[in-house]
């Protein structure tokens, strides 16, 4: 990883291009409080993924060809991933296919400020539940940022989520799609 981040701690996205401009751009548009900008070429990207801890909250490309072994990592854990114009072949169900720039910029920006049952994410990692406290958890975050959009990814990492949610008393639990796929729903009370 290079240029506009090279630490991929905390809640990460991670910009997969041939260029740097798509990750200034981006970085630009984001909110520096809740998130890393880290950039990487499409050649890189699989160490560029294996570099983020605990693994990228976002993935951002603009390519049409990424390496066999970064595709499997990004099937693996549950990332957001945001494409300009056709994604490689294999990415995991949910990511989102944009046009323009403004679009993908929006959808990120959106992710960062979402908001499901009370829950929100918390500047840097984590979240901010509905009583005040903060949940440090990678998959809740993702499940916060793509409601109400299913993520695929292994169910292992949703395991937590719904004790999580019980602890904190949100009226929220994981649920699984038709197509395997988990996201948060209001508990039928």
């Amino acid at each position: 990883m290079r240029g506009v981040g090279s630490r991929g701690d905390g809640r990460t996205v991670l910009v997969i291009s041939e260029d740097i401009e798509l990750a200034v751009a981006l970085r630009d548009r984001l909110d520096r409080g809740y998130v890393t900008v880290c950039d990487a070429r499409t050649a890189e990207a699989d160490a560029a993924v294996r570099g983020c801890h605990p693994w990228p909250w976002m993935v951002v490309g603009d390519g049409a060809g990424l390496a066999r072994a970064a595709v499997e990592l990004l099937g693996r854990h549950p990332t957001l991933l945001l494409w300009r114009g056709a994604p490689p072949p294999g990415l995991p169900a949910h990511t989102r296919q944009l046009q323009r720039f403004s679009e993908l910029a929006a959808a990120a920006e959106s992710a960062l400020g979402a908001e499901v049952g009370g829950i929100r994410l918390a500047p840097g990692a984590g979240v901010t539940m509905p009583d005040g406290r903060h949940h440090a958890g990678a998959a809740l975050e993702a499940l916060v940022a793509s409601h109400p959009r299913p993520l695929f990814a292994a169910a292992h990492h949703f395991r937590t989520v719904d004790a999580t949610l019980d602890a904190h008393a949100v009226a929220l639990h994981v649920t699984r799609t038709a197509a395997g796929g988990a996201r948060l729903d209001t508990r039928a009370a």
